[in-house]
């Protein structure tokens, strides 16, 4: 259920013009949530807005965050900008606002820490320029399809405190290699994590980043097909403090020399990400992985030569360290349940563990892993989506890990109501869900597990053809902070009940409801006798009076 401080922001947020002097009797940190709680859900109105200049553009407001709002724009920026009022933390996020409102709300912020401007496709260069902070730390530029390597590079010489940097586009991204020399040049010595996929680099970039950034913590090389053995060598030896490196699709070091670069890794590492890297070589690696003590999450998706007796090695000497293992997309023959069982004979911390389309393991040899009541505490996270998986290890997870917080079993044919009630009973801190395609869920199981799991935030339901209006009603009044869900094929779901949704939830929700032949004139109301919610157009009143008469003259004849 909702808290009491939401439930009053709520109330808040819908009756602001009615409510006298909250600029006096609102702490300033709920003035900010409700600034927040107002965008999110597109309240911000003309006749709102006059209210909100008034009463919460107040002077000491630190933390500006907002969300998902065409109401959003240049004059609400302008309006609100005020250089008496210090910024520590400025978050905008899809948003229609340009250079212009960018620009104002930067205006002679000193204060500023952290900086997310995300998904502005209005937002070029120019609106960095009055981005001057001593201060700042975090710089997030992701989805901004106009920016290019100079606004990146002006904002950074005018911010050189930059540690945490994430300057990717979505796909139309104007970033040349010349930026990652200019990156270590200008914030080299304090940039501790650089986040720039889907862009490459070259080897010479890579090379430019190990000597200029020694105190880097966190990088991405995902999908950077030029990159070598050479320069991972001098990146590990200039870089000696990484703990994420994420080598993903580098396809260079599949093969000789370039693989023995593997070999080097740093000790420091405690994430380390492989997929597909298309190597060969087992002994190479066995021996890099066993030799990186301090590793705890791994992922090695999609390599030959890993097998039941190479993941058996690395298990032997990983595992009690390891809280996180994926090895989602695993088809290979000799890659079998034999392998998984290495899991539960050595890994004694695991947290998260994912196995989606790996179409040759059923699982059962993970359950002495998943029903040692010790080490079924530790799991928070299990990703199962694959076509072979057992109903008993299903139901082992959905009994003894009482700590689950996000389960995947999108295509799995066998669950059904059982389980999700097997869910509710023991899973109550459950926050994500995917059943895509898990065609045997009804109303009822889903109705059961919203109303133990009362924390749920995302949920895949696709293609759950069984369900009706009466699931979203319930997680409407038992998932008050519901972020995500999908309804694709889900036809007989109404657009009116997924307004009631997201008017109820905290802060807005993102919907995908998609499906052909929707039932037109479809209305869902709550039977007040028996708190059922069923098809209000399907009520056949003529017969509904008549039985309504019949009752009447029986209890007079009584009488």
């Amino acid at each position: 259920m909702k808290s009491l401080e939401d439930t009053c922001i709520h109330c808040i947020m819908n009756s602001i013009q009615e409510i006298p002097h909250i600029k006096e009797k609102l702490p300033r940190i709920y003035k900010e949530l409700l600034l927040m709680r107002l965008s999110e859900h597109s309240l911000l109105t003309p006749d709102v807005m006059e209210c909100v200049r008034q009463q919460l553009f107040v002077s000491s407001l630190q933390h500006l965050q907002l969300y998902h709002c065409d109401q959003v724009n240049d004059q609400f920026l302008k309006a609100f900008a005020d250089s008496r009022r210090q910024l520590k933390t400025l978050i905008i996020e899809k948003c229609d606002v340009s250079d212009v409102g960018i620009l104002a709300v930067t205006h002679k912020q000193k204060s500023l820490e952290t900086l997310e401007l995300k998904n502005l496709i209005h937002l070029t260069p120019k609106g960095l320029g009055n981005v001057k902070s001593p201060v700042l730390r975090t710089l997030n530029l992701k989805g901004c399809t106009q920016m290019n390597s100079k606004g990146v590079l002006t904002v950074l010489q005018n911010n050189p405190t930059v540690e945490v940097l994430r300057v990717a586009g979505q796909g139309n991204h104007k970033y040349d290699d010349l930026l990652f020399h200019d990156i270590a040049e200008t914030v080299g010595p304090t940039l501790k994590e650089l986040h720039f996929a889907p862009h490459t680099i070259s080897d010479a970039c890579l090379c430019v980043l190990a000597t200029r950034c020694p105190n880097l913590q966190v990088l991405s090389l995902y999908g950077c097909p030029r990159i070598t053995g050479g320069s991972l060598l001098k990146l590990t030896q200039g870089c000696t403090s990484l703990r994420n490196l994420d080598l993903s699709y580098c396809v260079q070091l599949s093969h000789s020399p370039d693989n023995q670069s593997l070999w080097t890794l740093p000790v420091t590492l405690t994430t380390l990400s492989l997929c597909g890297i298309m190597l060969e070589d087992k002994e190479i690696l066995i021996e890099a992985l066993q030799r990186l003590r301090n590793l705890q999450s791994v992922r090695l998706c999609g390599i030959p030569c890993l097998d039941d007796d190479t993941f058996t090695q690395i298990m032997e000497k990983r595992g009690s360290s390891l809280v996180e293992i994926d090895l989602s997309g695993m088809r290979k023959k000799d890659f079998t349940d034999e392998g998984l069982r290495s899991i539960s004979k050595y890994c004694t911390s695991l947290e998260i563990l994912n196995i989606s389309m790996c179409h040759e393991f059923t699982g059962e040899s993970l359950i002495p892993l998943l029903e040692d009541p010790n080490r079924a505490q530790h799991i928070t996270k299990l990703f199962l989506s694959s076509r072979k998986i057992s109903y008993e290890v299903l139901c082992a997870a959905a009994m003894h890990c009482t700590n689950l917080r996000s389960l995947d079993l999108g295509g799995v044919g066998c669950v059904d109501d059982h389980l999700l009630c097997l869910l509710a009973q023991n899973t109550s801190k459950l926050q994500r869900l995917g059943i895509k395609g898990c065609s045997k869920v009804t109303d009822m199981g889903l109705c059961t597990l919203s109303g133990s799991c009362q924390d749920l935030a995302f949920l895949v339901l696709s293609g759950v053809n069984n369900i009706t209006d009466k699931t979203i009603f319930c997680i409407a009044n038992n998932c008050p902070y519901l972020e995500e869900i999908y309804l694709n094929g889900c036809k007989q779901i109404s657009t009116t009940t997924l307004q009631y949704l997201m008017d109820y939830c905290v802060s807005s929700v993102y919907i995908q409801h998609v499906t052909p032949n929707l039932a037109p004139e479809q209305l869902m109301a709550k039977n007040l006798d028996t708190g059922e919610f069923c098809r209000v157009d399907q009520i056949d009143y003529s017969t509904h009076n008549s039985h309504k008469r019949r009752i009447a003259r029986e209890e007079l004849v009584e009488l």
